[in-house]
């Protein structure tokens, strides 16, 4: 997760709030979430939170209360996202097949993955290996990161760069935007 390497009073006092409440944390976030790469990445949003709010937690009477609160805040505004999402993709795909029949989507799907298959052949080998290995072989970032021997945030980058280019790539050859939106959030592409 997070490493520190303090010597201010007040990092030292982070870094004992850090020890004290990150199991518990992390715990406490899972629970709500049910996803360990959501918790872990929870996780950390709250200890950046913290980190970033020291001089406002000098004032706070009930650190665990306060903490408590947080990691309901963060989780609950997690779940809403992904719930969010979901409708999100349940409409586009309603909107996006309405008025198709099945040979027609069919092709539109094989075309999509074709023109897909394309465009990352057009990424800089690091990127499709990056790529590939997300979205072929399911690996999470920690994981790419660990066989690639490349940090996690790397990792996170060539993903990112390499969705923005297959998206562009997308819509530059005519594909719809909405099923771009659809792709994306199906983790078609």
């Amino acid at each position: 997760m997070l490493n520190f390497n303090l010597t201010r009073p007040q990092e030292l006092e982070f870094k004992s709030i850090f020890e004290r409440y990150k199991r518990q944390i992390y715990t406490q976030v899972y629970t709500i979430v049910k996803s360990q790469y959501a918790a872990e990445e929870i996780t950390q949003e709250i200890f950046i939170k913290l980190w970033l709010s020291q001089d406002a937690l000098q004032q706070v009477k009930n650190l665990d209360g306060y903490i408590y609160t947080i990691v309901r805040n963060y989780s609950l505004n997690y779940l809403r996202k992904i719930a969010s999402n979901a409708r999100l993709v349940n409409e586009l795909q309603r909107v996006a097949v309405t008025g198709f029949n099945n040979t027609e989507q069919e092709m539109q799907v094989t075309e999509c993955r074709q023109l897909i298959s394309k465009a990352v052949n057009q990424l800089s080998p690091q990127r499709q290996l990056v790529y590939r290995l997300s979205k072929e072989d399911g690996l999470n970032y920690d994981e790419i990161a660990a066989q690639l021997n490349l940090s996690k945030h790397t990792v996170k980058n060539h993903l990112m760069a390499a969705l923005s280019f297959i998206n562009s790539y997308l819509t530059r050859n005519g594909v719809n935007p909405t099923l771009v939106v659809v792709f994306t959030l199906c983790n078609l592409f």
